[in-house]
């Protein structure tokens, strides 16, 4: 398969995180528009139910598994255009009781996993025929992490600086943050604890934190889908809803 100048037709991506939300339905929507895709994800079995693209099941806090991810991928599409790094772990805690291991849990996932598959990738990234792009899928929250939200929130501020640091070190990637508001049509609360959730979210839209409507998940993958084909995509995009008013000033985190 050749790798086109630019556009999503033809592109050869893989897509991380593809087995729910918005990593499913970016997957579908590229296949839809003529991209050669590779879906990974731990739950394989949800893999094998997106047409047209070839699944690799692949634990990314795994080093081996990355690897055999990013060489499998090479191998069936031939080289390697994009990334999109859409998995994430959400999870509640309070931080008078977070020990290490959980830090470690949420860390492994949103960050680490991260720059392991950048590391695979980018060799074959940066070849000439490739169209050298890597996408992370952040949060809102990396913005001020909510209460109840801190671990999450702190490592998703951590992979906006692996970004912008990957971005700076490596001018040869076209690097891009997509830094995703309030999503319908994904599971990111399914698995909250029930009781933290109900301790903790009455106090965000208290304090205003939650600033942005709900947008559908489709609109997020149409969004991830234009800097893909865009010649010269951004650092940094937000993908959220419109802006609720009034909404109260957002603590700064001092």
């Amino acid at each position: 398969m050749a790798a086109s100048s630019g556009g999503v037709l033809g592109q050869r991506t893989v897509v991380i995180g593809a087995s729910s939300g918005i990593g499913r339905v970016l997957a579908d929507a590229l296949v839809a528009r003529g991209a050669h895709v590779v879906v990974s994800a731990r739950r394989s079995e949800r893999l094998a139910e997106i047409e047209g693209a070839h699944p690799i099941a692949c634990d990314v806090t795994r080093d081996e598994d990355v690897d055999a991810l990013i060489e499998g991928a090479v191998a069936h599409l031939g080289g390697l255009d994009a990334i999109v790094y859409v998995t994430g772990l959400t999870k509640l805690h309070s931080l008078e009781e977070a020990r290490q291991a959980e830090w470690l849990e949420i860390f492994a996932t949103n960050v680490f996993g991260a720059a392991s598959v950048a590391r695979a990738a980018m060799p074959h990234l940066l070849d000439q025929r490739s169209q050298h792009r890597a996408l992370f899928v952040s949060s809102v929250s990396a913005d001020g992490p909510y209460p109840g939200l801190v671990l999450y929130g702190s490592s998703k501020m951590a992979l906006r600086g692996f970004t912008q640091g990957l971005a700076a070190e490596v001018p040869g990637l076209r690097v891009t943050e997509v830094v995703v508001g309030p999503t319908s049509g994904t599971e990111v609360y399914s698995g909250l604890d029930p009781e933290l959730h109900k301790k903790w979210t009455p106090l965000w839209h208290e304090r205003g934190m939650i600033p942005y409507r709900m947008i559908p998940a489709e609109e997020v993958a149409d969004m991830i889908v234009e800097v893909l084909a865009a010649e010269a995509p951004p650092l940094s995009i937000l993908a959220a809803g419109p802006i609720e008013e009034p909404t109260a000033a957002r603590p700064t985190g001092g």
